[in-house]
């Protein structure tokens, strides 16, 4: 055999032997090592597979199997037919692609603890042996801790909020359910989209309402709900506000707007108002600021010596960034001991009347005994006296009964007036 000749086949051989190792590689397959799941939740396990082109044009059908203990194979997912798969499985696997673009991609919806262990795709043509793609997906089953996400938003009292709850998931299998539960004099509407960005899937529900004042420190729960597990996420409501309720009260006076303070003496005036976030309070007197706090909602004004230049209306202006509001108290100042020397007065003014009717009362008293004692001898004073003057001894003891009470009347007037009880310039 000449040179070239072997040359030839030595090359045709090698030709050869490149070409079965690249057939025998095109049986490819893709998957990963581990993959984990939460009980309750739905699985994706990824999967991407070659096979010889010559296959491009044969009907296939594909299985998944899971190990349920050594040597013993569960069928997870038939393609072909689903009286194949095992009862624990049927209904609730599926692929999440096409099996003529090389996509075996497996959804397992409701995972449990028993659904554990590694599991093999295997790809069967028709006349061609079915071939198992290794190594194999050990699939781990946890706890399900997932839970839905609130995006906080500025609550304002009186206007109309959309506040958002999402869950985020990879797997297309049995989808979620979101749900909110509300204080009960909360109205509102709700609203359920899902979108997708490349693998991930949200779910996202809209909550729209218009919540008061009342509702600040109520809470809005957002829940998750799949068959077999829930969760949820509580949002504590933060209701900002305008001032409002503003009361101004003080420890000498009960629900007026006017405070007489003695001169000399103290007082307290307490401005409180309520709003979120906290208020800035301001006190004025005649347009002058005689106090002032920063983000609270009272403040205390202390006048520690009352004189007569603290007369007049006092101002508490509270404010904060959604809008301001004010309450005015009148301050009257009265000279100390004046109503002490009017009482006094009054008080010595009725000592006098009453003592002078019991003077008068005693005489007239002590003249009628006498007239008793006398009574004996009256016939005697008729016979020795003229008429006129027996008819006044008659009539001594009435006339000063009547004089002493009408005296005690017009003395309790005069004391009075004195007194400035009644006050005839009004």
């Amino acid at each position: 055999m000449k040179i070239w000749e072997w040359t030839m086949i030595r090359k045709s051989y090698f030709l050869l032997s490149l070409l079965h190792v690249a057939l025998s590689q095109e049986w490819k397959g893709n998957t990963p090592r581990e993959v984990t799941a939460q009980e309750g939740l739905c699985v994706q396990i990824p999967c991407h597979y070659c096979y010889p082109s010559h296959l491009a044009n044969q009907l296939r059908y594909g299985v998944w199997l899971n190990m349920v203990k050594q040597k013993v194979w569960s069928v997870a997912f038939h393609s072909r037919n689903h009286r194949y798969e095992s009862p624990r499985f049927r209904h609730r696997t599926r692929l999440s692609g096409d099996l003529k673009d090389g996509d075996c991609s497996l959804i397992i919806n409701n995972i449990r603890r028993k659904d554990a262990g590694p599991y093999f795709f295997r790809i069967k043509f028709n006349h061609v042996p079915s071939h198992t793609y290794y190594s194999a997906t050990q699939l781990h089953v946890s706890d399900f801790t997932d839970k839905p996400r609130i995006f906080p938003a500025e609550i304002i009292a009186g206007k109309r909020v959309d506040i958002r709850c999402t869950f985020n998931t990879t797997c297309n299998g049995t989808a979620p359910v979101l749900t909110w539960d509300t204080p009960t004099d909360v109205p509102g509407s709700v609203s359920n989209t899902v979108t997708q960005h490349g693998v991930t899937l949200t779910y996202t529900s809209v909550l729209s309402l218009t919540p008061s004042l009342r509702h600040h420190g109520q809470t809005l729960t957002c829940r998750l709900r799949y068959p077999s597990v829930s969760s949820e996420r509580t949002l504590i409501l933060t209701v900002q506000c305008a001032p409002q309720n503003l009361s101004i009260t003080s420890p000498d006076t009960i629900n007026t707007s006017v405070i007489n303070i003695i001169e000399g003496s103290s007082t307290v005036i307490i401005c409180s108002v309520e709003s979120f976030p906290a208020s800035n309070l301001t006190w004025r007197h005649f347009n002058v600021t005689m106090n002032r706090k920063t983000s609270n909602n009272e403040l205390w004004l202390v006048i520690p010596h009352v004189t007569s230049r603290d007369t007049g209306d006092y101002e508490c202006v509270a404010e904060n960034e959604h809008g301001a509001v004010e309450g005015s108290i009148t301050i009257t100042v009265e000279r100390r001991g004046s109503k002490e020397w009017k009482a006094g007065l009054l008080g010595a003014g009725i000592s006098l009347c009453v003592g002078l009717g019991g003077f008068f009362i005693f005489k007239c008293a002590r003249k009628g005994s006498s007239t008793e004692r006398c009574h004996s001898a009256q016939a005697d004073w008729v016979g020795n006296n003229s008429p006129g003057e027996q008819s006044d001894r008659v009539w001594m003891l009435p006339d000063l009964l009547r004089f002493s009470s009408i005296f005690s009347f017009v003395s309790i007037i005069e004391v009075s007036i004195a007194g400035g009880i009644f006050d005839f310039d009004k």
